[in-house]
């Protein structure tokens, strides 16, 4: 019976001890969220426009190399 009840144990004991961690942790605020948000949306927008920006360089030397 052991065999059974051990892992199960050992289930609800691990599931515990999550909740008690997640009790622990510091939750951003709304305003955080969305300004972490913002700076990761126009970090996006300029490594974007940037790789864009190399693409269309690189494309044009290939393009003139090649005639």
């Amino acid at each position: 019976m052991n065999k059974i009840l051990d892992p199960i144990s050992g289930m609800m004991t691990f599931v515990r001890e999550a909740k008690d961690e997640l009790k622990k942790v510091t939750w951003p605020t709304r305003d955080e969220v969305t300004s972490f948000t913002m700076v990761v949306v126009v970090a996006l927008l300029a490594i974007s426009l940037f790789l864009w920006l190399v693409d269309t360089g690189l494309m044009y030397l290939i393009k003139t190399v090649m005639k």
